[in-house]
């Protein structure tokens, strides 16, 4: 066991819309409450609630982490629900978590989403390409994602080759060192599958893992808002959305996450399994350039 804070590392709030349930103001003051040292607010394609995050978060003496969570049409559509289930969900682009690490990497995150979402002709998200994660990659941790991700996705479709395939081709764009195999545990039967499998793959490139929640609501009880969202973003009566809603309230805030069970190879990326050493270490390199200087749009 290690004595390092655990510090959360991905979580959206309400302006990921209609995917998340919490203002950044009620992030900010739960992490407080928690005790938690810092917290990495990543919303879906954008940095929308950054000021309002940054500016609570100083008033809280929480140390505020900046990313965003960046479709990417290269590696196709995200994890899709079973088709015998009875809602059909809209196809999304797999999606991956970009950390800013410096006022570099957040420069580079405001262009590359402005790239992408100027690209498109008509009002709508847009996604990156490989390309654009290339040309502006400096000064960006890269987590692989939850159930958006692409490691995700490319188990389902073709096993833990192609999410080899996946995971060199990010390894291409930021290196080793800014990469790593996200894993969360929501007590779901096919998540604990997954995260054995990525803890295999993971093993077999020497590559670093780090446990996240994947947060989606500041406390348990705002899962209720979370799930009256969902019905709106599928256009479903509540109580219809069945299995669209959130299988329970593991995704809200908490204190320690659950690390998934040690691979049986002791490699040096299999001991970074409890994580919260890699969590602190990631959350140590990134430089708090939103705390050391007025907000101002790049």
């Amino acid at each position: 066991m290690t004595d390092e804070p655990y510090v959360e590392l991905h979580a959206s709030s309400a302006f990921s819309f209609l995917a998340a349930a919490s203002a950044p103001e009620s992030l900010a003051e739960r992490v407080a409450e928690l005790e938690m040292p810092a917290l990495a607010i990543a919303d879906r394609n954008g940095v929308y609630g950054a000021a309002r995050f940054h500016t609570a978060a100083q008033r809280c003496g929480v140390k505020a982490h900046i990313g965003a969570e960046i479709a990417v049409s290269s590696f196709g559509r995200r994890l899709q629900p079973a088709s015998w289930l009875p809602h059909i969900q809209q196809s999304e682009p797999a999606r991956i978590t970009l950390l800013c690490a410096s006022q570099a990497g957040y420069q580079n995150l405001c262009q590359l989403i402005t790239r992408f979402k100027m690209r498109e002709a008509t009002k709508t998200e847009g996604a990156a390409t490989l390309n654009d994660l290339a040309e502006f990659s400096d000064g960006l941790i890269c987590l692989t994602g939850g159930d958006e991700g692409p490691l995700t996705a490319a188990l389902a479709e073709g096993g833990t080759d192609q999410a080899r395939k996946a995971t060199e081709r990010l390894v291409a764009i930021y290196g080793r060192g800014n990469l790593f195999v996200e894993l969360q545990r929501h007590q779901l039967r096919d998540e604990e599958a997954r995260n054995q499998a990525l803890l295999s793959m993971a093993a077999s490139l020497q590559m670093p893992i780090v446990a996240t929640n994947g947060v989606r609501a500041a406390t348990v009880q705002d899962r209720e808002v979370l799930d009256v969202l969902t019905a709106i973003r599928h256009h479903v009566p509540l109580d219809r959305a069945g299995r669209l809603l959130a299988a329970n309230s593991a995704r809200a805030l908490r204190s320690s996450a659950i690390c998934p069970r040690r691979p049986p190879t002791r490699s040096s990326s299999a001991s970074d399994c409890n994580s919260r050493s890699t969590i602190s270490a990631i959350s140590s390199r990134i430089t708090p350039f939103l705390m050391a200087r007025p907000w101002t749009a790049s």
